[in-house]
């Protein structure tokens, strides 16, 4: 979930689903059929990444024909041609089939956790409803988020993990726990609680190597909701919480954790807490689960490309092993507008950092594990750039630099402004990335024209001014130039409609061939 920490937003309640890929799993053999296959290797990380299986939820361009390649930010559809409906879960393998698990709402209240299957993580069948609002009194009138479903070797257990809340705002902070024999039966619902009674909301379990598990939640230390984030050992047969672990994060008002280990390095994933708003990822790491844990740090665009990260994906095949980002993009406008965001994530083995770049659309092979990257090239990149006016500090240099953590600023406060590249020679263009700047709290959303000419002296424009979307926008296009602008027309407040933002934008990128 997420909480606004503002005074604007006081007592506003938001959440959001995050979900964990898990390794090393063993099912039963009545589910076991084969022996499987999950990996991913891409670009020069081929070579680095090396580890085991950790699934997670998965989006891909999903259509009722077969898909053939991961399609970014679109609505995803079951092969049946119906909308996925499994919101923020994640991803388990048994034997050669892939489990996602995810959770439909309606209202802002439960509905249901639905899980789907595929073979290859692109094609997925709706396989059935595993718990629904009238599985116990409790969640007649409830909210279940993030579920989150881990199995047990031991006791041959699937256990669902998941925020629970009742139907009204978000006081509880619990965890809801049930299990089942199968992937895709009907599980048993064996009732909410507060983790040794501290409070629990934005969450994820987690199974370590050794058999381990772990719940990862936004806490409660020093009396802020969502303060502070706590870790619990779970109990062996992972339906309780045997003990505390540690406090991370203090006063940080993290959530959505995501933990992934790559060889002996842990990984932890979380995003800020600003509401639907997306905002900027981090992660710290450690060499063990009960730490100690490094400082944050920060992947991605300051937006995280307009998603909250719910999973990290292990996806190991015959031809090595890659870890996929997995996060959920909501409209703020409009919270029925969802779609699904999985993007390859480098894990360095050298320095033991984590690097997300954005791809509209890759293509996965779950039996090699191999990832193919498109072949556009970003011409913006290095190239002279010049602005309607820039701060002493933050020179138009800085928006294509191919860092998205520094940014153009305007002057001033005065709008419109505009930023443009010289390109050196007409290129085609085929896709414009944005990431535009947003303040924790006071998001606005960016109304811009695209312009571009071959002469300098006369422009056509693609009107954006219609934009919606907060922090990242993607624009496919199909152009020639050389001299690309970007015209920030106007700022959004819509949470806090007195627009005092300087124009400012942390990365362009121009795609093409």
């Amino acid at each position: 979930m997420k909480w606004i920490n503002s005074s604007k937003w006081s007592g506003a309640w938001l959440c959001i689903m995050l979900a964990i890929a898990v390794t090393g799993l063993e099912p039963d053999a009545a589910h076991a059929n084969a022996t499987g296959v999950t990996h991913a290797t891409y670009g020069t990380e081929a070579i680095q990444a090396r580890n085991g299986l950790d699934v997670p939820h998965v989006e891909l361009s999903l259509n009722a024909t077969a898909s053939t390649a991961i399609t970014n930010g679109t609505d995803w559809k079951d092969t049946a041609g119906n909308p996925i409906q499994a919101n923020s879960g994640n991803i388990l393998k048994v034997g050669s089939t892939y489990y996602w698990y995810g959770e439909h709402a309606e209202n802002w209240k439960f509905e249901k956790v639905n899980v789907y299957t595929s073979t290859d993580l692109k094609n997925w069948s709706f396989r059935s409803t595993i718990l629904t609002k009238d599985s116990a009194p409790e969640l007649n009138s409830s909210k279940i988020e993030r579920p989150k479903v881990i199995y047990n070797k031991t006791t041959g257990k699937y256990v669902l993990w998941a925020h629970y809340e009742n139907g009204t705002d978000y006081s509880l902070g619990r965890v809801a726990v049930a299990t089942s024999d199968t992937p895709d039966g009907k599980f048993v619902y064996r009732g909410s609680f507060r983790p040794l009674n501290y409070e629990s909301r934005d969450m994820t379990v987690f199974t370590d190597t050794d058999g381990s598990g772990y719940l990862i939640t936004a806490s409660r230390k020093n009396g802020g909701t969502n303060d502070t984030m706590a870790i619990f050992k779970l109990t062996a047969d992972y339906t309780g919480v045997q003990s505390f672990v540690s406090w991370i994060f203090e006063n940080g008002y993290r959530e959505a954790p995501a933990v992934v280990k790559k060889n002996n390095t842990y990984y932890l994933f979380t995003s800020q807490a600003s509401g639907w708003y997306p905002n900027q990822g981090s992660y710290a790491i450690a060499s063990s689960m009960t730490g100690s844990w490094s400082a944050l740090s920060p992947f991605g665009d300051p937006a995280a490309y307009g998603s909250q990260i719910h999973s990290i994906a292990t996806i190991t095949g015959s031809a090595g092993t890659s870890y996929i980002y997995m996060g959920d993009r909501w409209n703020p406008l409009n919270l029925s507008d969802h779609k699904f965001i999985w993007l390859p994530l480098t894990l360095n083995d050298s320095n033991k950092t984590a690097t997300l770049n954005w791809y509209s659309s890759w293509d996965l092979d779950a039996s090699t594990g191999t990832v193919s990257l498109p072949s556009l090239v970003n011409h913006a990149q290095g190239k002279a750039a010049m602005a309607s006016s820039a701060a002493s500090t933050s020179p138009a240099s800085l928006a294509n630099d191919g860092n998205a953590q520094t940014s153009w600023k305007a002057a001033s406060a005065s709008w419109p402004a505009w930023w443009q590249v010289d390109l050196g020679s007409t290129k085609m263009i085929n896709e414009v990335d944005i990431s535009w700047f947003m303040y924790k709290g006071s998001e606005a959303y960016y109304k811009y024209k695209i312009e571009y000419s071959t002469d300098g002296v006369t422009y056509s424009t693609i009107d954006r001014t219609g934009n919606t979307s907060y922090g990242f926008t993607s624009d496919k296009v199909n152009f020639r130039a050389r001299y690309v602008r970007i015209n920030l027309v106007n700022a959004v407040l819509f949470n806090n409609p007195n627009n005092w933002y300087t124009p400012t934008v942390h990365e362009v990128r121009l795609l093409g061939n």
